[in-house]
């Protein structure tokens, strides 16, 4: 073999070896980046959504296009479409919108929600049922039903198992900063002696009952036991999302330091335009979560 032969064979080694070299370095880097993710931080952002629909199949097209993988929680506060369990495709439609199978979704029903029936278009959708808890991110979410009653006749079977729920979280919550109770119906009414809640919530909301015998509303029944949740140095915010024709946003704190809070739109609609908060800046409610002071605040922010 002459010289110039083998100086051709050394020079192409080189340059495999060289390739070689680079690609264990680029993969080295790949796999440093892999195994370095960025540091939580301890904030998470939760955003409420209650009376978004703008027709029965949709809901408002400034929701719809918004980007929801910025929030950790997605709260949905009921009457998500006018006519939601009318037509198959309309959960689907929502599932698209807002993973509603994902931990990180829950979903209170609205009256509008289930007044077609076929509910188990939502619970295929949802994988959950109408009523139950969860926890994450040292929350406990509490997601209750207070449509038992809306056909006029209640549920009885249902409305006592959801109060077994309840019992047992305010009995047993313990790891929790937080518990967030989610309603569509405004359902408090002495709670807040400032205010006439039947004046500022869409529906009849403080008439709902949570147990049948005797029949007792949420001041009642609930509102006991969260105050002992509350006693307990568990924060407990309570969240409704049946507004936005009367009024758009509420927020109280009680004499117990239990937070309520109620956010809806109208859409900008010609059915909408009936009502007194047409034409006034829609908001959504967004809060922050800062786990390591184990806070949560809120803000209403507008929609456009």
């Amino acid at each position: 073999m002459n010289t110039t032969r083998i100086e051709i064979i050394l020079s192409n080694f080189r340059i495999v070896f060289l390739a070689l070299l680079i690609l264990s370095i680029i993969t080295s880097c790949d796999k440093e980046v892999i195994e370095n993710p960025i540091p939580d931080d301890g904030m998470r952002d939760y955003i409420f959504l209650g009376h978004i629909y703008e027709d029965p199949t949709h809901i408002d097209q400034r929701l719809e296009a918004m980007d929801y993988s910025i929030y950790d929680q997605i709260l949905l506060g009921g009457d998500v479409c006018s006519e939601t369990t009318q037509e198959i495709s309309t959960p689907d439609y929502l599932d698209d919108i807002f993973d509603l199978s994902s931990d990180r979704t829950h979903w209170t029903w609205g009256n509008h929600d289930m007044r077609n029936g076929n509910t188990d278009y939502i619970t295929n959708a949802t994988k959950r049922p109408s009523f139950y808890s969860s926890y994450t991110d040292s929350v406990t979410y509490l997601v209750l039903n207070t449509t038992f009653g809306h056909s006029g006749t209640y549920d009885t079977t249902s409305v006592r198992e959801q109060l077994q729920l309840i019992t047992e979280v305010c009995d047993t919550i313990q790891q929790s900063t937080h518990l967030i109770v989610m309603t569509h119906h405004i359902v408090w009414e002495r709670s807040d002696p400032n205010t006439n809640m039947f004046t500022i919530s869409n529906g009849g909301g403080p008439g709902v009952l949570f147990d049948l015998a005797p029949n007792q509303k949420y001041d009642d029944i609930i509102y006991p036991m969260l105050t002992k949740v509350q006693e307990r140095g568990v924060q407990v915010i309570h969240i409704a999302g049946d507004l936005g024709q009367k009024r758009s946003t509420y927020e109280y704190t009680t004499a117990e330091g239990i937070h309520l809070l109620g956010s809806g739109i109208t859409s900008d609609t010609d059915y909408h335009s009936q009502f007194p908060t047409h034409g006034i800046a829609d908001s959504i409610l967004i809060l922050h979560h800062d786990m390591e002071v184990a806070v949560i605040e809120w803000e209403f922010v507008e929609l456009d």
